[in-house]
C-alpha cells in the first residue's frame, strides 16, 4: 500500500486507527464526536452489529407544528425572498414566547434554528430585506442571528491561539456586524428580550470588556428575571474569557446571595459550580493522559471551590420543591449536561447528578427498586452519564426508563413533553451508533426528528447512510442536513466522501475544499481524502499540490499525530512518484517519528536503497 487515507482520534474516550488501500479505495468509516457530531475518520470494516432488545421509541408525534419547522418555514421563506411570511411567523413566534423561570421560550429555540449558514444566497436574501425594511427591527435581528452564527462557524470551537488568521479574523468582522445590526434592532423595538439576550452572545467573542458589563446591566435592568442574561454574563468572565474566579464569586454573590430563596436566581450557584468546572477543564487541557487531567482539574476545584458554595449549590437544588418541576428539568438538564462533558470532571460531575437526584426524589441505581418513580431528566442524565463512560447498553436501559418518567410529568404544553422525548430517542441513537446498529441508530434518530428535535438528527442519518454504504440516500440526507452553524461542515464532510465513493470526484472535491477550509475537527480528514481522490486519477502533482496547501496537516498543535503521519507518509509517495526521491525520504522518515505505518515503513526502506544511503547516515 502506498496511500494512508484519514486517520484521527476518534471522540473523547477512545482512538480507532488503521490503514486501507489506495487501490480498493475502501470507503472511510467513522465515530462521531458526542452530541456535538464533530466525529473523526476510522476503517470502514466495523461490524454491523444486530438489534438488540432495545427499541428506539417510536411514538406518534402530536399534531402541532413545531418550533423546528417554524424556523425551517422562515429560513426556506427568507431565501425565496417571501419576507412577509418571514415576518409574519417571526412576529407569531415571538408573541406567543413566554418568559419561563429560565429561559425565554420557545423565541430563544426558534432564533437558533433559522440561520443557513452554507448558502450564500441566504444572507443576499437577508440583506435586501433589511434594505427593503427600513425602522423594521425583525430582519435586522435575524441578520445579527446570522451574523452570530456565521462567526462561530469560521471560528469553530478551538482555542484562540489554534484559530487560522483569516477565520480569526471573519469572527471578528461577522461579530461586529452583528452588533451593528442587533444595536439597530434595539433602537427600532426595545421590548424583544432575546435582543438583549443576543448583543451580549455576540460581545462574548471579545472576551471580557467594559462594553460587556455595560450592556448586560441595561439588559437586566429591563429584563431582571431573564436568566440566560446572567448566563451569559458569568460564563464570560471566566479566566478562559480573560475573567477571573474572583470576579464570578463577586457577581454571584451580588445577584444571588439576598435573592429571595425561591428565586431562579439561586441557581447560580449551581451555574457557578458548572463554570469552574469547565475553566479547571480547559486550564488542564494540555495533559493528554486521562488520570493526569482528572488530578489537575481536582487541584483547580480544590482551590477555588469554596465550603460555601457547596452549601449554596445543595440548596440551589432545592429549588426543585418549590417551582415548576418540568421548567427545573429543563434547566438542571443543560448544566448537568455540560458538567459531564468537562474533560477529566467526571467525578465532580457525578456528585453533582447525585446530589440533584436526591433533591429531585430519584434515585442514579441502574436497576430501580421501583421504575417509573423518577424524575424523567434524573434517568436521562444518568443515561447519559453511562453513555460518557463507554457502557452504550447501560445507557439503552436508562433511555427506556426516562421515557417512562415522561408519562407522568406535567409539561406546559404537548411541544415541550415531545422534546423531552426528543432528547431521550437522541440519546438513543447515539447509543445505536457507538454500537454500530446503523439501521436502528436512523430510526431513533427520525423519531426524534418527528418529535421536534434537533436538527443534528438530520446529521446522523447522513452519516448512517454513508455507513451502510447507501451512497445516494447519504448524499440526499447530507443534504438536507446542510445550514445549521453547527453541524453544516460535517455534513460536508459526509457527503464529499459518499460523492467520493459514488466516483463523482468533482462533486466531493466541492464538499472536502469546504471542508479543508474550515476549523473543524474534519478538515485534516478533508485534506488528505482530497490527495487520495488526486492520487486515484493519476494526478500525483495535484495529490502533491493539496499535500502543500494544507500546511495544518503538518502541526501538532492542531492535528492529532494519525494524521500528521498519514499526511507525510502520503507526500512521500507523491514525491517518489514524481522521481524526488531525497524529499520522499525525507517525509517517511517524518511519517515514522509520529506513526508507525506499515507504508512508511516499506517506502523508508526501498528509498534508501534506491539512494544508497545507509540508515545510520538518517
Amino acid at each position: 500500500m502506498d496511500v494512508a487515507p484519514a486517520v484521527a482520534r476518534a471522540r473523547i474516550f477512545a482512538t480507532i486507527s488503521g490503514v486501507i488501500a489506495l487501490a480498493s479505495l475502501i470507503a472511510l468509516g467513522v465515530t462521531l464526536h458526542d452530541r456535538a457530531r464533530t466525529g473523526v475518520p476510522a476503517p470502514h470494516a466495523l461490524p454491523i452489529a444486530e438489534s438488540d432488545e432495545s427499541a428506539p421509541l417510536v411514538v406518534d408525534a402530536p399534531r402541532i407544528e413545531f418550533t423546528a419547522d417554524k424556523a425551517r418555514r422562515v429560513r426556506d421563506a427568507i431565501k425565496q425572498g417571501d419576507y412577509r411570511t418571514a415576518r409574519q411567523v417571526t412576529s407569531e413566534v415571538l408573541k406567543a414566547s413566554r418568559m419561563e423561570r429560565w429561559r425565554f421560550y420557545p423565541f430563544s429555540d426558534f432564533m437558533n434554528a433559522i440561520s443557513d449558514v452554507s448558502d450564500a444566497a441566504f444572507a443576499a436574501h437577508l440583506n435586501e430585506w433589511v434594505a427593503q425594511s427600513k425602522g423594521d427591527a425583525i430582519p435586522l435581528l435575524l441578520r445579527a442571528q446570522y451574523d452570530r452564527d456565521m462567526a462561530w462557524y469560521r471560528r469553530g470551537g478551538k482555542f484562540a491561539r489554534e484559530i487560522a488568521a483569516d477565520n480569526a479574523k471573519a469572527f471578528f468582522d461577522y461579530s461586529g456586524q452583528g452588533l451593528l445590526d442587533i444595536d439597530a434592532a434595539i433602537a427600532f423595538d426595545g421590548s424583544d428580550p432575546y435582543a438583549y439576550d443576543l448583543k451580549l452572545r455576540l460581545l462574548h467573542g471579545f472576551g471580557v470588556t467594559d462594553e460587556m458589563a455595560r450592556v448586560f446591566e441595561e439588559a437586566v435592568a429591563r429584563y431582571p428575571g431573564y436568566y440566560a442574561l446572567y448566563d451569559e454574563y458569568l460564563g464570560t468572565i471566566e479566566p478562559r474569557w480573560g475573567g477571573t474566579v474572583k470576579a464570578m464569586y463577586a457577581f454571584v454573590g451580588h445577584y444571588a446571595d439576598d435573592a429571595p430563596q425561591d428565586s431562579p436566581l439561586k441557581l447560580l450557584y449551581l451555574t457557578l459550580y458548572d463554570d469552574l468546572l469547565g475553566s479547571a477543564s480547559a486550564a488542564c487541557s494540555d495533559s493528554k493522559d486521562n488520570d493526569k487531567r482528572a488530578r489537575c482539574v481536582g487541584t483547580y476545584m480544590s482551590r477555588f471551590v469554596t465550603p460555601g458554595l457547596n452549601q449554596e449549590v445543595l440548596a440551589a437544588l432545592q429549588l426543585y420543591d418549590h417551582t415548576d418541576k418540568a421548567e427545573f428539568g429543563f434547566a438542571i438538564h443543560k448544566i448537568l449536561s455540560d458538567m459531564l462533558r468537562s474533560s477529566g470532571a467526571n467525578a465532580y460531575a457525578n456528585e453533582i447528578l447525585q446530589l440533584a437526584a436526591t433533591s429531585m426524589h430519584s434515585n442514579t441505581q441502574l436497576k430501580e427498586d421501583k421504575p417509573g418513580a423518577n424524575d424523567y431528566v434524573i434517568d436521562k442524565i444518568v443515561a447519559d452519564s453511562w453513555y460518557q463512560q463507554g457502557f452504550y447498553d447501560n445507557a439503552l436501559r436508562k433511555a427506556e426508563e426516562a421515557a417512562k418518567d415522561v408519562a407522568h410529568t406535567v409539561f406546559a404544553d404537548e411541544e415541550q413533553k415531545a422534546l423531552a422525548l426528543a432528547g431521550i430517542d437522541e440519546l438513543i441513537a447515539d447509543s445505536k451508533e457507538r454500537l454500530h446498529q446503523y439501521a436502528d441508530m436512523i430510526t431513533a434518530a427520525g423519531a426524534a426528528l418527528k418529535l421536534g428535535g434537533r436538527s443534528d438528527e438530520r446529521l446522523l442519518i447522513c452519516y448512517g447512510r454513508y455507513q451502510m454504504n447507501q451512497f445516494l440516500d447519504a448524499v440526499r440526507d447530507c443534504a438536507a442536513a446542510m445550514g445549521d452553524a453547527t453541524y453544516d461542515v460535517a455534513a460536508h464532510y459526509w457527503r464529499g466522501l459518499a460523492y467520493r465513493d459514488l466516483g463523482k470526484a468533482d462533486e466531493a472535491l466541492d464538499d472536502l475544499k469546504l471542508v479543508a477550509a474550515s476549523e473543524h475537527g474534519f478538515r485534516s480528514g478533508a485534506a488528505i481524502s482530497m490527495s487520495v481522490i488526486d492520487f486515484d486519477r493519476k494526478d500525483p502533482r495535484g495529490a502533491l499540490d493539496v499535500l502543500n496547501k494544507y500546511t495544518f496537516l503538518y502541526d501538532p498543535n492542531s492535528t492529532s499525530r494519525d494524521d500528521i503521519a498519514v499526511a507525510y507518509n502520503n507526500r512521500c509517495y507523491a514525491y517518489m512518484l514524481l522521481g524526488d526521491l531525497h524529499k520522499a525520504l525525507s517525509d517517511c522518515t517524518a511519517s515514522l517519528k509520529f506513526g508507525n505505518l506499515p507504508d512508511a515503513v516499506r517506502k523508508e526502506q526501498d528509498l534508501l536503497k534506491r539512494l544508497g544511503t545507509p540508515e545510520s547516515d538518517l
